[in-house]
């Protein structure tokens, strides 16, 4: 059996290399060559399977030793995963498990140290159940942590040398600069992967963002369409995909439904929550029903479906777009702020309960007449919440106070100018939550 491995790794490894390896060991000498042109191959490898069998491949001829493993952490379980070879056997990647801590292995990981062992029956360390598993036979080994900084990423062990009792010093000295050389290729590797992963999301994430924007209307109603109205909304996102919800469109001749919603969380599930509300409300609001009739059908949809337990804050409301009167239903949303022609911006009252939390929940509804150059400006929290580095809050007095005068200024205008104000008093500060901005005015011509 010996001389028969003996042959095999001349064959892959090559016999004056092989050779030469056996010759400076017999001499006490560490013969670095090898490894050298190894960790050459290591370093130009991109691929984690690539790179194990390339390590079990030819690590274990020029150690001279009937088996290789390498033990690499399930990053859910700990457990300790096996990628060996032996012999002229193929090597075979994620066959075996040891528990986490477990073994001479779980030592060496735990540890952060290299573990020569040479008659592993007597060390009660010793794994017997990976030998139980497979019919080898350990009779001595050297474990190496695969160690960079201060994580350990795994540890190589090399089974049973050949021509020889045991391992040797030189052997040790090999196998931990060996194992420095492994575990910053897999190191490398998985900051690859990681990055190309990560690159892999934005793109869908980007692509969430171009869909979820395509559902936004961009071009507000003309003085054609709507002779008694101007309407302007904008939306910022904090991140690729936004919670907050602005819409408008025709629900009968001569009136227009509005509505600005801001869901509960961040991220995709609140963007794939906020489209399926603007859908609800779409297929809901048709001639003839009220704002409190639309709030009431859609709640009632959302909190039956709603397995992710968000919710949904909204003012909806139909405006006539020839007089400016207008019926807006309330559902736990920010107070809608009048600017008036004549006179000091004001909140209107609020009321109502979110969506999607009961099905039986009751929302407000206010009736309300725009005079000419009158302007309601509905917007999300993230105005009024917007926080500076010193964790002051925008809040309602400053909102109140960036609208005023703003009676000389269109509908784009005033949502201009409010998204300014946020911005200075913001400033360095990371931005944490969405910003939508939604403004009727009665025309004056």
């Amino acid at each position: 059996m010996r001389e028969r491995i003996l042959s095999d790794n001349l064959k892959s490894w090559g016999r004056k290399e092989f050779m030469a390896n056996r010759t400076a060991m017999k001499a006490g000498e560490v013969n670095f060559g090898p490894l050298f042109r190894l960790a050459g191959e290591i370093g130009r490898e991109m691929d984690l399977g690539g790179l194990l069998l390339m390590i079990l491949e030819k690590s274990r001829p020029w150690m001279q030793a009937e088996a290789c493993s390498i033990f690499l952490p399930d990053k859910e379980s700990g457990e300790l995963v096996i990628h060996s070879a032996r012999g002229d056997s193929t090597p075979e990647l994620g066959a075996l498990r040891i528990p986490k801590g477990q073994g001479i292995v779980g030592t060496a990981m735990a540890e952060k140290k290299t573990i020569r062992v040479d008659e592993v029956e007597k060390d009660a360390r010793f794994y017997s159940k990976a030998d139980e598993k497979t019919g080898w036979k350990t009779k001595a080994l050297l474990a190496a942590p695969l160690v960079d900084g201060e994580e350990c990423v795994g540890v190589i062990e090399f089974l049973n040398p050949i021509g020889r009792a045991a391992f040797t010093e030189q052997d040790e000295q090999m196998v931990e600069y060996f194992a420095g050389l492994v575990a910053s290729a897999l190191v490398r590797i998985r900051a690859n992967d990681a990055a190309l992963e990560r690159a892999a999301v934005q793109r869908d994430l980007d692509l969430a963002r171009e869909l979820q924007g395509g559902l936004l209307p961009k071009i507000f109603p003309t003085k054609e369409e709507a002779p008694g109205i101007e309407l302007f909304a904008r939306l910022d996102p904090a991140k690729e995909v936004s919670g907050d919800l602005y819409d408008f469109f025709p629900i009968e001749n001569g009136k227009m439904c509005f509505v600005v919603g801001d869901v509960s969380g961040k991220g995709i599930a609140a963007g794939i929550f906020m489209a399926v509300t603007r859908t609800l409300i779409r297929a809901t609001a048709v001639p003839g029903r009220s704002p409190l009739e639309i709030l009431t059908r859609v709640n009632a949809q959302l909190a039956k479906e709603n397995q992710a337990s968000l919710f949904v804050t909204m003012i909806l409301g139909i405006v006539d777009t020839r007089t400016g009167r207008m019926i807006y239903g309330q559902g736990g949303h920010n107070p809608p702020i009048l600017i008036p022609a004549k006179g000091h911006p004001k909140y209107e009252p609020p009321g109502g309960m979110p969506l999607g939390v009961f099905e039986d929940a009751k929302f407000g509804e206010r009736e309300l007449v725009l005079e000419k150059g009158d302007t309601l400006l509905v917007y999300t929290d993230g105005v009024t919440e917007a926080m500076n580095l010193a964790k002051d809050l925008f809040g309602e007095d400053r909102l109140q106070l960036a609208v005023e005068g703003g009676a000389a200024l269109s509908a784009e205008k005033v949502t201009e100018r409010v998204v300014e104000k946020v911005e200075e008093f913001v400033g360095a500060a990371d931005r944490s939550d969405d910003i939508t901005l939604l403004a009727i005015q009665r025309r004056i011509d």
